[in-house]
């Protein structure tokens, strides 16, 4: 399925131009799905548990790799190093996330969930699986199973959209 058509523009002088067709653009939906699922994710986190979606994805993380630096969350999840800076700030605050001093590299903070981040994370992630099953439901476990390796397909591909100009860009 084509992402664009031609659309003829009538203000325009009557002029034909190809046009996104959000129908069939994957951006379009990517990006739909992310905004709309964070932002009312954030805003239910906030609500229950004083927390937003980014510390959500700074205290899943840390339940996964306990004692790691900042630098790894923002690389594994695609975050940006300040909206990660903030929200472990905020979580070190609350008393979620204990830092200490890495014993290899002196300059660099490892962190880990505390017992409240913990008893935080359990709660959080109750409802976050409650979501994702709410979200998925009328899916067969194929089609599930289906959507995941597309989804890991697309992710795969994130080092090259990164590093993708169109020929002869950005060359000197």
């Amino acid at each position: 399925m084509p992402s664009t058509k031609r659309h003829r523009i009538a203000e325009d002088g009557g002029v034909e131009r190809d046009v996104l067709d959000l129908g069939g653009y994957v951006p379009y939906f990517v990006t739909a799905i992310s905004n709309t699922w964070s932002r009312s994710s954030s805003r239910l986190y906030l609500e229950r548990f004083g927390v937003g979606v980014t510390e959500w994805r700074v205290i899943s993380q840390l339940a996964i790799e306990p004692g790691i630096p900042a630098q790894r969350i923002c690389e594994v999840i695609g975050l940006d190093k300040g909206a990660v800076s903030r929200s472990v700030a905020a979580l070190v605050a609350a008393g979620h996330v204990a830092e200490s001093t890495d014993g290899r590299d002196g300059r660099r903070q490892l962190l880990e969930l505390t017992p409240s981040g913990y008893a935080l994370h359990d709660s959080l992630i109750a409802l976050a699986t409650a979501r994702e099953q709410m979200m998925l439901e009328g899916f067969t476990p194929e089609e599930r199973a289906q959507l995941t390796d597309f989804l890991r397909r697309l992710h795969a591909r994130l080092p090259e959209l990164r590093e993708f100009r169109p020929d002869g860009e950005g060359e000197s």
